[in-house]
């Protein structure tokens, strides 16, 4: 531990920067297949598929995300999308909205066995 110079020790900072791998591993552990993240423009930053298959997801899912967004505004402007979840047989998605980011987790259904469609 080093001394500033009036003798004071300096504070020791955490390390808060991304780290990109252990934020896509703690989804896995909780049960997600696929993770998309996106800037705020719609740039995919980092994915966990294909790039095929990412752009099939992200040119799916963000108009669908753009008109989310323009009906809550439209019923109030003061409210915002900052999370929807879409489900079907096969699966889930889960689109996080943050300022500076969108967050599109995949997640497959498992079915039972006993379980006939």
């Amino acid at each position: 531990m080093s001394a500033d110079k009036k003798g004071k020790p300096e504070k020791q900072h955490k390390d808060r920067s991304y780290d990109g791998d252990a934020f896509i591993a703690q989804f896995a552990l909780r049960g997600a297949r696929e993770i998309i993240i996106l800037d705020a423009d719609g740039n995919t930053l980092r994915s966990t598929v294909s790039p095929r298959r990412t752009f099939v997801y992200v040119s799916s899912l963000k108009p669908l995300v753009t008109m989310a967004r323009n009906v809550v505004r439209d019923l109030n402007p003061s409210n915002d999308v900052t999370f929807m979840r879409l489900g079907s047989n096969g699966g889930e998605v889960h689109i996080t909205l943050g300022a500076d980011f969108i967050l599109i987790v995949i997640q497959r259904i498992k079915r039972k066995s006993g379980t006939q469609k």
